[in-house]
């Protein structure tokens, strides 16, 4: 009778306890002390004193990969001749097409076949990716830049001024580009380091590609009015080599059992993808400093603010849709990456086939110039934030963690 009244004490510490303990900790990290006759763990957070220069040291370890991208641009502004097209560092080759396959090879290593097989299922998601791609944003950026184009050249005088005609020939490049597909690579980097769904964007980005080879040119056409010859065969055949190969060969390496897990857990995968994220960053923008600005500076930072507010609002408006339809931040984050973004290596050869002999294509290419470098570094700089977003919704609901 006396026992079943009985009740047992919690074991909770007391507060003088824990501020004791706290106290008489011999160091940083996790110690044992003792709480009703019993020992328990119990974790102290690290102190964050020190030197300025310590906490320098710690602020560069925490955000090196923001501060290697601000170096990136900065050496490409200062040598840019060095990562160009034809330049010591060959970037045809050793990023196009060594660190594009690189990049789907550590996927294939690191990604299981179901849940590449999982992603392939995700209908909703895939269609929210490629219609917000390929017809969304030409039909959102089209019209406001038909309206513009109408406004100048309805306008006394408009159009017929050199500044006019830089500017409607801005307004096209923006139409073209809107009508680009996602690219291959940086969708795919960024969505993995915000720990996002890296299987769909893998899918969306090698589906967007193989889409865009077919759809991007006729959209383009339908925009401009003009007619081109697109080399399918051959793009079709280098996304084989960059995209579809080096993917089915990080599967094969990863269940032949070549390397054990336990192996491949200790590949510091998400270290490498960054470092080629930052040799992207590099050579885009040692390209966009070598071409010669065909515009005058109020027209280029006018162009760069319409371009980063399409951007923003573009990731904004995705990111809603994808609440709306209750899908997971694992995928949102994927969306906002792969629906947004726009492939230079597809649209450069469009636009210079289209606009073949004309006089303003110099002027024409400079929002897809300008936009691919943007999309990187914007994209960078908000993976912290996107990170710590994703996780929050975990946190908030254990049951759509991955």
């Amino acid at each position: 009778g006396n026992s079943s009244s009985r009740t047992q004490r919690p074991m909770v510490a007391s507060a003088a306890e824990l501020r004791h303990s706290a106290g008489t900790a011999p160091g940083n990290g996790a110690h044992k002390i003792t709480v009703n006759g019993v020992k328990v763990q119990r974790s102290v957070r690290k102190t964050q004193g020190g030197s300025a220069l310590q906490k320098m040291l710690r602020f560069a370890r925490a955000q090196w990969f923001i501060l290697c991208v601000f170096a990136s641009i900065g050496l490409a502004k200062m040598a840019p001749w060095v990562g160009v097209k034809g330049g010591p560092l060959k970037p045809e080759f050793t990023v196009k097409i060594l660190g594009v396959g690189a990049i789907f090879f550590m996927s294939g290593l690191s990604l299981k076949t179901e849940e590449l097989a999982k992603a392939a299922m995700q209908v909703n998601l895939h269609a929210t990716i490629q219609g917000f791609s390929l017809a969304v944003t030409p039909l959102l950026v089209c019209t406001v830049a038909g309206f513009l184009e109408s406004l100048i050249t309805t306008a006394p005088g408009g159009g017929g001024s050199s500044g006019m005609e830089d500017v409607l020939s801005l307004l096209m490049g923006i139409k073209v580009l809107s009508c680009l597909p996602p690219p291959v690579s940086t969708g795919l980097i960024l969505t993995k380091e915000t720990e996002g769904n890296e299987a769909a964007a893998i899918f969306n980005g090698t589906i967007g590609a193989f889409m865009g080879v077919i759809f991007t040119p006729m959209l383009v056409m339908a925009v401009t009015g003009g007619s081109a010859d697109v080399p399918i065969a051959n793009i079709i055949k280098k996304l084989c080599i960059t995209v579809v190969a080096p993917l089915l060969a990080g599967q094969l390496t990863k269940y032949s059992g070549i390397f054990s897990s336990k192996f491949l857990k200790k590949i510091p995968f998400s270290t490498m993808r960054s470092l080629i994220l930052l040799t992207i960053i590099y050579t885009t923008f040692c390209g966009t400093f070598m071409k010669k600005l065909e515009i005058t500076m109020g027209y280029f930072f006018g162009l760069v603010a319409v371009l980063l507010f399409q951007q923003c609002s573009n990731m904004f408006l995705v990111k809603n849709i994808c609440a709306a339809q209750g899908m997971k931040r694992t995928d949102a984050v994927a969306a906002m990456f792969c629906a947004v973004h726009k492939s230079l290596t597809l649209g450069m050869p469009i636009t210079g086939i289209v606009f073949e002999g004309d006089p303003k294509l110099a002027v024409i290419t400079i929002p897809l110039l300008v936009y691919h470098p943007m999309q990187i570094l914007l994209g960078s700089l908000l993976v912290p934030t996107l990170k710590k977003w994703v996780a929050a919704g975990q946190d908030e609901d254990p049951s759509r963690k991955g």
